[in-house]
């Protein structure tokens, strides 16, 4: 993975720049270090669409600079080689996705905010209830993955199986994966989850198959069952049961 200190890259088009923006280091060297950045961004957004579309052997220099509407010299201008470009591409993807995560998890502990701590408890008589509200913010998050995200969620397939044959990838995947259960974890403590570290880890892997079987178009994955499979996963987290939410 590339040195996050500039002064010790290995990148002879990272430190030509640096040299410049050292030159001008008034609004001229500031505009010139944005224009950069918004550059280099570009190239590893085009990345992650042609991993999506084309899968990590279509990520080639060429490949991407097509994709990103710049010339073939910028892509091996702003990073050393392909391994480079594809581990900050998937850096890039886990900062943007864990983002969205992490606003995911603050809507979602806006609600518990907004209950009686004591309401939270397992077995309390508004459970049912706040299962509900849960079960429609996750189905709704769920939707929105695979309707608007459907090309980011395919990228990161593609991350994740590369990461298997790539350290590099490897440690960012794991560190990305850690990150969605940090957040549940967190929550699954304040709704009195009796393994809260457990039944974060087994959403995760869940909702990781249950994304590659819809990319997939498993038999199976259509909207209503996976609505139906999206209730029972937080059914079973807060420990409630399917006829508990039935009207009487």
């Amino acid at each position: 993975m590339s040195s996050s200190n500039p002064a010790v890259s290995d990148n002879p088009g990272a430190n030509r720049s640096i040299s410049n923006n050292n030159k001008a280091p008034g609004r001229g060297g500031r505009t010139t270090r944005a224009k950069s950045e918004i550059r280099r961004h570009a190239i590893l957004k085009a990345t992650i669409r042609v991993a999506a579309k084309d899968g990590i052997k279509g990520i080639k220099h060429r490949s991407v600079a097509r994709e990103a509407g710049v010339p073939l010299a910028a892509t091996t201008y702003y990073f050393r080689d392909i391994n480079e470009l594809i581990s900050d591409a998937f850096m890039l993807y886990a900062k943007e996705a864990g983002a969205e995560l992490k606003a995911f998890h603050d809507t979602l502990n806006l609600v518990l905010d907004g209950v009686p701590e004591v309401q939270l408890r397992r077995g309390a008589e508004f459970r049912p209830e706040l299962c509900q509200r849960l079960t429609d913010f996750a189905r709704a998050w769920m939707q929105e993955q695979f309707t608007r995200r459907r090309e980011q969620v395919l990228a990161e397939q593609v991350f994740l199986m590369e990461a298997l044959r790539d350290d590099r990838l490897a440690r960012v995947a794991r560190r990305y994966r850690q990150s969605w259960i940090d957040g549940l974890e967190q929550l699954l403590v304040r709704l009195d989850s009796p393994c809260p570290r457990q039944d974060g880890t087994l959403i995760v892997n869940v909702v990781l198959g249950m994304s590659y079987d819809l990319l997939l178009e498993v038999p199976g994955t259509e909207a209503e069952v996976l609505s139906a499979s999206v209730a029972r996963i937080v059914q079973l987290a807060l420990g409630v049961e399917p006829e508990d939410l039935r009207a009487p």
